[in-house]
């Protein structure tokens, strides 16, 4: 089979036809640039659109793979030669589709990893300080931390005041890994400083107001940040919002089958991520410390929801379409 024979066949017969690259494009749900592949011999139609284009040419699937009119007797040896090349057509395309669905697959696949282990790995802030961390002072004048049980790590700050003496902030975390397989009640013991450099300790959860756990001052102070993942929640939810309107608008609009399709996909890749921040992350504001954990997890929801709406949803348009 020659694909610059076929090419050229196919132009002859849509401008025998009459037809523009565009008109037969729309006709039979492809684009314009996919037409001008087939024509100058750099693609070959798919096999699920040579009836479209047989229909729409006028001619039949042999003549379109021969790339000329068949003669009205045609021998044995011809049309063995015609049904070889579309065999080999059609293992070529299927090859092709697997070997790119196979690549596809593995990097979903790995980037799906890749956000587990990013999700189960980033730090979860524990805001009750007596769950988190016991302030000691040892008989030589040393403070010390105790951590709680089932805490993964610390975050230690010391600010110097005038008197030579800080204010020290800590901090405790834990994984979502360290939640689901960390059963241990092992308990880590922290150096913090020397009592006559010490002013007071403040446990920081990271939201909201500081919790005094040693030293003398006031019981609590209001330090807490807003930091990224709050900063622009509000904005993540506003934009999935928009684009979840624009790309159903968009979808109702399109008449094209080639755009239409694709134009759905953004539509509910949108519509799944926007669900996604409600569901991850509505009444948990006073918990939204960590970007990677926050939006790995929305990213994660948005991947099954994306699949769960994808499903029904195109199976349904396209009943509708061929109805």
């Amino acid at each position: 089979m020659n694909t610059e024979k076929t090419g050229t066949f196919i132009a002859e017969l849509r401008k025998e036809k009459g037809l523009t690259q565009t008109q037969l494009a729309e006709m039979i749900h492809v684009s314009d640039k996919a037409i001008s592949r087939w024509e100058t011999g750099k693609g070959f139609p798919d096999i699920n659109n040579l009836e479209a284009i047989t229909e729409c040419l006028g001619v039949s699937v042999a003549e379109l793979l021969k790339g000329e009119r068949i003669r009205e007797t045609i021998t044995k040896e011809e049309l063995d030669g015609i049904a070889s090349d579309g065999l080999s057509l059609t293992n070529a395309i299927l090859s092709k589709s697997r070997y790119v669905n196979t690549i596809l697959g593995l990097i979903i696949g790995l980037l799906i990893v890749a956000l587990i282990v990013i999700h189960y790995t980033s730090p979860i802030y524990v805001k009750d300080a007596e769950k988190a961390v016991t302030i000691r002072e040892l008989s030589d004048g040393s403070v010390i931390a105790e951590l709680g049980s089932g805490v993964e790590g610390y975050d230690i700050d010391t600010v110097v005041g005038d008197d030579n003496k800080g204010t020290v902030y800590v901090s405790c975390y834990q994984t979502k890994a360290s939640r689901l397989f960390d059963k241990s009640d092992n308990r880590e013991l922290v150096m913090i400083g020397n009592k006559g450099e010490i002013k007071r300790i403040y446990y920081y959860p990271t939201y909201g107001d500081d919790q005094l756990v040693y030293g003398e001052g006031t019981s609590t102070e209001d330090s807490g940040v807003r930091t990224l993942p709050r900063l622009v929640y509000g904005y993540y939810l506003i934009i999935g919002i928009i684009l979840s309107v624009v790309g159903i608008g968009a979808y109702i609009l399109s008449r094209k089958k080639y755009y239409s399709d694709r134009v759905l996909n953004i539509a509910l890749a949108s519509i799944a991520f926007t669900i996604s921040i409600i569901l991850c992350l509505f009444g948990r504001m006073d918990e939204v410390y960590n970007a990677e954990y926050y939006l790995s997890g929305v990213i994660l929801v948005s991947v099954v929801l994306y699949a769960f709406l994808r499903i029904p949803i195109v199976y349904i348009c396209r009943e509708k379409r061929n109805y």
